[in-house]
């Protein structure tokens, strides 16, 4: 190479190197200007659609510049300044993509300490993101959802995670509401009706986790804490939170028994909030909850507590992983929701065994997202809130798969000392995965972050084969028909297997695509998940299966229930035929534990995409006689000395009898049920009620809208209000249209618009009444409907198994989906799944009738 080209190449490396990190920093503030702590002054009236405000924040800039960048959306500030002393500054703000604002000053501004001071005014969101509107029960309150990026819709900011600074708020509002935020109040003074509350300065904190509410609110306290805590709720709803003034407690304590420090925060405060899109928030020391979660029973039936106290478990494990330790950037969502999550499973384990959640296989609930070929890495770019949300459930599902794995591979005791130890090292700062991962292999004796990688850094997940020969080998999991790209992954296998009569067991790091195992070769049978920990599905030859099903009893109660999702997954990838997939089935179908039962309920549901007009009464035989002999066993009332899993299989399998047959014992109970539950809620079980009020629904019963429609309107009790929503699946056109209408009623909140939609969307194979009526009311929806659900509407009721709606699904998104973020990343992932399907459909509803019609003789 001459030296012209080498200064050539060199000029253009140079140039490359900057236009990447030119496109690294687009959509994020450079790190020029540096937040060090902010404060807040809002006024606010629950009343009023708009609110003003002014911010000062403490910046640093480290080297001379004329330009300061912040954020904000959906604000007007209508003054922006550098304040150095007694000098003040004006800056001119233009805005920039992903709602960055350029303030420029008129002079060069020297590398030194500065006060940003803004004022603006804004309005009151109505959809449930950023600081909006909740009303309850004829009284409006003001609640926030700043995660992830809504922070900048309610005052201008820093809003980035690593950007962690203290905050400290002081709201103004009418006298008689009561107002509350991260901190203790620091000070109160009220005149004219009005009051300014100031509250104490936070520890240092991303934006997003900046929370406040005001309103008319009434408050229990949580006695038994290691600081001070209260359960706020709209007035007049205090005396439902018993259950959670009991439970959180222990909660607490154990997470500070397995983080070694105490809980970082000087209050503890929940709000039951009545209009929430999520579950919960975990905002330090004011933790929001969807009302469901926190109002309930005074001792609520088993299988209603599961739901509330695993939440209260995921939200106080972020204020250690999330919290105290954040991501740098939303790229590492994941170490936030997967430690909660994985966190959540270890102390309702410890505390709750009743609730047998060690029973649950986690990463079930992330093959089918992430057998997608459209699937992304959890670990990807971010640029801006639809990208965070882009595949939302894989950080929490995947994300904890994972970290179950490698506590198994490492041990309890050693796990943890690895996380405190990454506590310790990161608190109060930020983190990536890198930081884990170098703390955790100190801990192992494996490559923590080779084999981590090739789960996070890459979407989908392994298929292992085990061959008569010892041959192992590995491939990219895919459905029948799909085009993936070929990947390895660093697996851990922990197998048993049978040779020569004997039950052993080996293991195996595999990071290659092939290795061969001599003491598995010509073994009766091999198992490679042992204890169903691996994130992967599997494969041995036909004849090993039928050798382990005779062995059955072998296995335990998770790799049963495992052994038969991923036969399951194998019928689905065309690996393996329908009649092998049914014996599987068919041997777990006798066994006796309420578990196993419960998953043979879900894989009879995995096949119902088969199930249309054609052969829905062999359906329904087929569906009577696996399931009736447990109804008849369970039949339908609960019994104080049912376990959990006995209580939830009966619910299953009533439900599933309700939805796909007319078994005139079913209907009778249905019909019964419904009729008790709508006088008196407290009468059953509210899930058993819901699969009760559906199979009136499914069976063609449409004289049981109004009364469920006036039943919904008559409470305001989120879980009764969603019980009688879910059991509205009506197919019937003109009922349809009533249910959808529901969603635009101003009783039904903003976060509950998509689950009418989607109700309306299940309950009919072709889905014309669905965009009929999405084409005349889309605005409406969408002013209504929370960004989030906006973004992934097409997700949630546009997946189908038939041409025909996927042709209807692409002219009605064609019009819309280029007006709203993130649409148009939904309808692919819709679109995909849909095509999957209906190969799904073509290639295996030839044998799946003749096998209907094969076991019809046995009916």
């Amino acid at each position: 190479m001459t030296l012209i080209q080498r200064c050539l190449s060199t000029a253009l490396g140079l140039l490359m190197i900057t236009q990447a990190h030119a496109s690294d920093i687009a959509y994020r503030l450079d790190e020029n200007v540096i937040p060090t702590f902010q404060q807040i002054k809002l006024k606010i009236d629950p009343n009023q659609a708009t609110f003003s405000g002014e911010t000062t924040i403490t910046v640093n800039i480290k080297h001379a510049t004329d330009i300061v960048r912040f954020y904000q959306r959906d604000l007007d500030v209508y003054l922006a300044e550098l304040i150095d002393g007694q000098r003040h500054i004006p800056l001119t703000v233009q805005s920039k993509e992903y709602d960055i604002q350029q303030g420029k000053a008129s002079e060069m501004l020297p590398a030194k300490t500065y006060q940003l001071h803004m004022q603006f005014n804004g309005k009151v969101n109505t959809t449930s993101d950023g600081m909006y509107l909740s009303t309850f029960e004829g009284r409006n309150y003001i609640f926030t959802q700043f995660e992830d990026m809504h922070a900048r819709r309610a005052f201008p900011g820093f809003d980035e995670p690593n950007f962690k600074i203290p905050y400290q708020l002081t709201i103004t509002a009418p006298s008689i509401n009561t107002v509350i935020s991260n901190t203790p109040v620091a000070s109160r003074t009220s005149a004219d009706g009005w009051q300014t509350v100031t509250f104490k300065k936070t520890k240092p904190m991303p934006s997003y986790l900046v929370a406040f509410a005001v309103g008319e609110l009434d408050s229990a306290d949580i006695t038994g804490l290691s600081v001070p805590g209260k359960i706020y709720t709209p007035k007049g709803q205090a005396h439902r939170t018993k259950f959670a003034v009991a439970q959180t407690p222990k909660i607490l304590a154990a997470l500070e028994d397995y983080f070694g420090t105490p809980y970082p925060y000087e209050k503890l405060d929940f709000i039951a909030v009545p209009n929430f899109t999520h579950g919960a928030m975990e905002n330090a020391g004011l933790v929001t909850y969807r009302s469901s979660l926190l109002l309930l029973d005074d001792e609520p039936r088993l299988t209603e507590q599961s739901g509330p106290t695993k939440t209260i478990a995921h939200e106080l494990a972020h204020m250690w992983y999330g919290n105290l330790v954040t991501m740098a950037w939303w790229d590492d969502l994941w170490l936030n929701e997967a430690f909660a999550s994985w966190m959540e499973s270890k102390i309702t384990m410890a505390l709750y065994p009743e609730q047998n959640t060690q029973a649950q296989l986690v990463q079930e609930g992330a093959f089918g997202a992430d057998a997608s070929p459209t699937t992304k890495a959890v670990k990807k770019e971010v640029r801006s809130q639809t990208d965070v949300m882009d595949g939302l459930g894989l950080n929490y599902s995947k994300g904890e798969s994972v970290l179950q794995m490698i506590e198994s591979l490492v041990g309890e005791d050693a796990f943890q000392k690895g996380v405190q130890s990454y506590m310790h090292k990161h608190a109060w700062g930020n983190a990536q995965a890198n930081d884990l991962w170098e703390v955790l292999a100190t801990v192992a004796d494996f490559d923590v972050p080779a084999m981590m990688k090739t789960y996070l850094d890459q979407p989908g997940y392994p298929l292992i084969n085990i061959a008569i020969n010892g041959d192992v080998t590995q491939s990219r999991y895919h459905l029948a028909g799909a085009n993936v790209k070929a990947q390895t992954w660093v697996v851990p296998l922990a197998i048993i297997y049978k040779k020569d009569g004997e039950i052993q067991r080996t293991s195996l790091f595999l990071d290659k695509a092939q290795v061969n195992m001599s003491e598995l070769a010509q073994a009766q049978w091999a198992y490679p998940n042992d204890n169903a920990m691996g994130y992967m599905r599997w494969q041995i030859p036909a004849v090993q299966m039928q050798a382990l099903l005779n062995d059955i009893s072998d296995l335990n109660a998770r790799e049963k229930k495992s052994l038969l999702y991923n036969s399951d997954a194998l019928f689905n990838a065309d690996k393996i035929p329908l009649d092998q997939h049914m014996a599987v089935l068919d041997a777990l179908a006798q066994d006796s534990d309420p578990v196993v039962a419960r998953s043979v309920v879900a894989a009879l549901n995995d096949l119902t995409y088969l199930v249309d007009e054609s052969n829905k009464a062999l359906f329904a035989g087929f569906i009577s006689a696996k399931l009736s002999p447990w109804f008849e066993r369970l039949g339908v009332t609960e019994q104080t000395s049912d376990s959990n899993d006995v209580s939830r299989l009966r619910n299953a399998v009533f439900g599933m009898l309700g939805r796909y047959t007319q078994d005139a014992e079913v209907m009778k109970e249905s019909k019964r049920i419904s009729e008790k539950f709508l006088k008196d809620d407290t009468s059953t079980g509210r899930a058993i009620a819901s699969s009760a009020m559906r199979s009136l629904a499914v069976n063609g019963d449409k004289e049981w809208f109004e009364r469920f429609q006036s039943a919904y309107f008559a409470t305001t009790d989120a879980n009764t209000q969603s019980a009688i929503g879910y059991g509205m699946l009506f197919s019937e056109p003109d009922t349809i249209r009533k249910v959808l209408d529901m969603s635009l009623n101003n009783d039904v909140s903003p976060a509950n618009v998509l689950r009418f939609i989607s109700i309306a969307s299940e309950a009919r194979e072709d889905k014309d009444v669905l965009y009929q009526w999405l084409d005349k009311n889309m605005e409406k929806v969408t002013a209504k409907m929370p960004a989030y659900h906006i973004a992934r509407m097409p997700e949630y009721v546009s997946a189908s198994c038939s041409q025909h709606n996927i042709a209807l699904a692409q002219n009605f998104y064609q019009q819309h989906m280029d007006k709203y973020d993130g649409m148009s990343r939904s309808f692919d992932v819709a679109q995909d799944e849909s095509k999957q399907c209906v190969q799904l459909k073509d290639a295996n509803q030839g044998t799946f009738n003749q096998y209907l019609q094969g076991t019809s003789a046995h009916f």
